[in-house]
C-alpha cells in the first residue's frame, strides 16, 4: 500500500511540475513582442511607428517618443499622458485599449 501511495503522489508531483512548465512558457513578454515596426491608422490616415526598446517613433516625422512598460499597460506623453493595454491577437496584430476612453487601436506588424 506504500508503494501504491508513493507512486500516487510522484504521479501527482510530475503532473503538477509539468503544468507549472505550461503556465510559465505561456506568459508573454511585452517588451520582446512590442519591437518592430508596425502599421496602424490615425483618423483614417494610415502611419507607420517603430517602437524600439525605449521609444515610439512615427515614421517619417522624425520624432521619437519615449514609453514606460509595466507588463501590458505601456504608458507615454503625448499631448497629455496616454496609457493603454496590449493585447496580441495573433504574433502580426497587437491591440492597444486605451484605459480611459476604451478606444481600440489596432496595429499590424511590418514584414522584414
Amino acid at each position: 500500500m506504500k508503494r501504491f501511495s508513493r507512486s500516487i503522489k510522484f504521479a501527482v508531483l510530475i503532473c503538477l511540475a509539468g503544468f507549472m512548465v505550461a503556465c510559465a512558457s505561456t506568459s508573454v513578454n511585452y517588451a520582446e513582442k512590442i519591437l518592430g515596426k508596425w502599421d496602424t491608422e490615425v483618423n483614417g490616415f494610415p502611419i507607420t511607428v517603430e517602437i524600439s526598446e525605449t521609444e515610439i517613433g512615427v515614421v517619417g516625422f522624425g520624432q521619437s517618443i519615449p514609453y514606460t512598460l509595466a507588463e501590458n499597460v505601456i504608458s507615454f506623453d503625448f499631448q497629455g499622458p496616454q496609457v493603454a493595454s496590449i493585447e496580441f491577437v495573433s504574433e502580426d496584430v497587437m491591440n492597444q485599449t486605451n484605459t480611459s476612453t476604451q478606444a481600440v487601436q489596432v496595429f499590424t506588424r511590418q514584414k522584414p
